[in-house]
Formats: structure tokens, C-alpha cells, sequence
């Protein structure tokens, strides 16, 4: 048989062919969807920056997020099979040596830097719920401290596959840390040797290592938040139980200033518990996007290094993870999209809850509100319709008038005559 060693072992190419030209396709517009969304996001911060508004911390960390999410979609999913090698017999590659290199190389940097960003917003939210900190008090010196240094370690994860000519066609419609030919690590009898990235597995390793460290950071801060959040919450349950209990006891005292004190304090708390509550729910929704995003590219990983190619994976594990890597693993910027927005369009929603929900949409993009998503175009339109009618029934029925009169005076004439 033809054997194509993809990632859940060896299939034949009349199986692999179809479902990769399928996946190829659903990468290219999940990829578009979320360089797009990638896209608003960078560019709402940066009208917001020319306008000279706040820029907070997480809107900075979320910046870098998202140009690491637009490129990476843009070389990994739209570009795909475009930068694969010829000779590799992939669905529509039309590229060398050199531009295989390049995408791995490209796609792992700013990825890499999208997952880190992503760890660095789950420790900011965690900072800021545990110290009550608003969001941007910080010194320009610790800002870049905390957008640069983080991006140091994927730049080096990025560089070493490099010295290995480590970057190969990894026969899932895109370049990435593999050995050529593909499967000569496994597969022994097939092949006579690597002639190139011979030291991919140990790689491999290292990036999932990679991934799976960032992803517990993430998991870990989210739980620290929360349980933060929740502890404080308590307490501010029993202070105002207290504040209560002592505006009831005050009544008959006439001890007034510091129960007025202790009513504010007990208010700028709530305050506080509320903007922490606004800071867990946005950790809590990114976390979930990249979870969405990024545990079948785990599940994937993991069965790219422990497959030995010896025996062909179940027909149904192949297509489905094929399927649900192709359409997650792209989608980090749009899924990124919804939560960095969701905030403004509850507040549009709130502000007017008549207006069309598409209207909404566009004022949150900063994209002009055509006049036919808005409900005043409506309500004139309707107005002049309804003008309209009154005027054309008032004309017919003065005309009908006008023809009983004469009707009636037409036999006054006759009897006059």
C-alpha cells in the first residue's frame, strides 16, 4: 500500500487525501475568521490609544495577544499546504525547503507568543483580584518588563529546531517540528535514515512541555482567582451584616458620624467586589477560549510522540481529531474576539435595549451604523408612510364627497328644469 504517516499513524491515501483537502479548506476560513477578529481587537486599542484614553495593563497584554493570534493564523491556516514542499504530494503545496522552514519557524514564534500572552493575562487578572489593584496602575518600566520578558522563552523554543533542520511537513497541512522523511524515526525497515531533524522527538518533547506549563499556569491562576474572589466575598458579606446590625442599633443612639463612616467603608467595598467580580468572569471566559482552542492540539501532540507508526489508526479517532483540530486551533483569535468585546456590547445593550442587536455589533467594531440598522430611520419611515396613507385617504375621500355633492345636485338641476 501507499502509506501517508499522519498524526494517528499510518492510512491510506485514498482516506488521508479527502479528508486533508476538506481540512485544508475549513483552516483557511477559520483562519480568515480569526485573523479579522484578531484584526478589531488591535485595532480598537490602537483608535482608543490616539485618543488618548487609558490604555490598561490587560488591554496591552491582550494587544500582543492578539498580533501573536494574527500572524500565527495567517502562516499556519491561511498560507497551510501553500508553503509545504512539492515533492511532499500535499493538497495544493507549492512550496520548498526554505518555505517549510520558514512557516514552522514563523508559526511557532507567534503562537508561542500568543500562549504566553495568554499566561501572562491569567497571572494579571490573578494580581488584580488578589490586590484590588485597578486595572493600569503600574510604572512604564514594569509594563515592559511584563510584555517583554515572557516572549524570551518561545523565541528561544522557536530558534533551536533551527540548528537541526528540525522544521519539516508534518502531514497535518502545515510545517512544523517533524523528521523527513516523515516517520523514519518509527519506522525503521521502511527507511534508511533521517535526512533531516533527526533530533525532532526530543523537540516534541520540549514544545509540549512547553505548552502543557504554560497551560497549568493558566489553570492555576484562574483557581487562585476564584478562590480569591470567592474568600472576599465572604467577607464582605459579613461586614455589611455587620453595618446593619449596628444602623439598626444606632437608631437609639444618637452616635451618628461613625455609622455614616462604616456605611461607606461597607460601599466602596461592594464597589471593589464588583469590579473584582468583572475581572474573574473576563479571566474565567479567556481561559476558556484557549482551552477550546488548544486541547486537541495537546491530544494531537501527544499522539504524534508516542505513535510508533506500526500499526493504522480507527478510521473514526483519525477523522474526528483531524476535523476538531482543524476547526479549534485556528479560532483563538475570534474566540478572543468574543470576550474582549463582550463587555462593550453589554454595555450598548443595556444603554438601548430597542436597538438592533447588529447595530450594536458595529458600534462596538467602531464601524460606522449603516442607516438601515437604526431604529429612528425606521420610526421616520414609518411616520412618512403612515403621513403618506392619512394624505392619500383624506384625498379619496374628499374626492368621494366632491362625486356625492354632484350627485346630488344633478337631480335638483333636473327637477329645477
Amino acid at each position: 500500500h501507499d502509506y501517508a504517516f499522519g498524526p494517528l499513524g499510518p492510512y491510506t491515501m485514498d482516506n488521508f487525501d479527502t479528508h486533508q483537502t476538506i481540512c485544508v479548506w475549513i483552516m483557511k476560513v477559520m483562519g480568515t475568521l480569526s485573523m479579522l477578529a484578531s484584526y478589531f481587537i488591535i485595532r480598537d486599542i490602537v483608535i482608543r490609544y490616539y485618543r488618548r484614553e487609558r490604555i490598561r495593563l490587560t488591554s496591552k497584554v491582550i494587544f500582543e495577544l492578539s498580533i501573536g493570534d494574527f500572524f500565527g493564523s495567517f502562516f499556519s491556516a491561511l498560507l497551510g499546504t501553500w508553503m509545504v514542499p512539492k515533492e511532499s504530494g500535499a493538497y495544493m503545496a507549492a512550496g520548498t525547503t526554505g518555505s517549510c522552514t520558514a512557516q514552522g519557524f514563523l508559526v511557532a514564534i507567534f503562537y508561542g507568543m500568543a500562549i504566553t500572552m495568554n499566561a501572562v493575562l491569567a497571572t494579571t487578572y490573578y494580581y488584580l483580584v488578589k490586590n484590588e489593584r485597578e486595572d493600569g496602575t503600574r510604572t512604564k518600566r514594569s509594563v515592559r518588563l511584563i510584555l517583554t520578558v515572557p516572549l524570551l522563552l518561545p523565541l528561544f523554543l522557536s530558534v533551536m529546531p533551527l540548528f537541526n533542520s528540525g522544521y519539516n511537513y508534518t502531514d497535518a497541512s502545515v510545517c512544523g517540528v517533524d523528521e523527513f522523511p516523515l516517520g523514519c524515526l518509527a519506522v525503521y525497515e521502511l527507511f534508511d535514515g533521517c535526512k533531516r531533524g533527526t533530533a525532532a522527538m526530543p523537540m516534541k518533547y520540549i514544545q509540549l512541555s512547553f505548552i502543557l506549563m504554560i497551560n497549568i499556569i493558566i489553570d492555576v491562576s484562574v483557581v487562585l482567582m476564584i478562590y480569591h474572589a470567592w474568600s472576599k466575598d465572604r467577607k464582605i458579606n459579613k461586614s455589611t451584616t455587620r453595618t446593619t446590625a449596628t444602623t439598626t442599633n444606632s437608631e437609639a443612639n444618637t452616635n451618628s458620624a461613625t455609622d455614616d463612616n462604616s456605611i461607606n467603608r461597607a460601599s466602596r467595598k461592594h464597589k471593589n467586589n464588583n469590579l473584582t467580580r468583572k475581572f474573574v468572569w473576563q479571566g474565567i471566559w479567556y481561559v476558556t477560549s484557549f482551552q477550546v482552542a488548544w486541547f486537541p492540539w495537546y491530544v494531537w501532540q501527544w499522539i504524534r510522540i508516542t505513535d510508533k507508526g506500526d500499526m493504522p489508526a480507527r478510521p473514526y479517532e483519525s477523522v474526528s481529531l483531524i476535523y476538531i483540530l482543524s476547526i479549534t486551533h485556528p479560532s483563538q483569535g475570534f474566540l478572543n474576539s468574543l470576550v474582549y468585546f463582550r463587555p462593550s456590547y453589554l454595555k450598548y445593550r443595556h444603554r438601548d435595549e430597542k436597538e438592533f442587536r447588529l447595530a450594536s455589533i458595529f458600534r462596538v467594531l467602531n464601524i460606522p451604523v449603516p442607516r438601515v440598522l437604526l431604529v429612528e430611520w425606521w420610526k421616520s419611515l414609518c411616520i412618512k408612510c403612515c403621513c403618506w396613507k392619512e394624505s392619500e385617504d383624506g384625498t379619496t375621500s374628499q374626492k368621494g364627497s366632491e362625486v356625492a355633492m354632484r350627485g346630488k345636485d344633478t337631480p335638483q338641476d333636473a327637477s329645477n328644469a
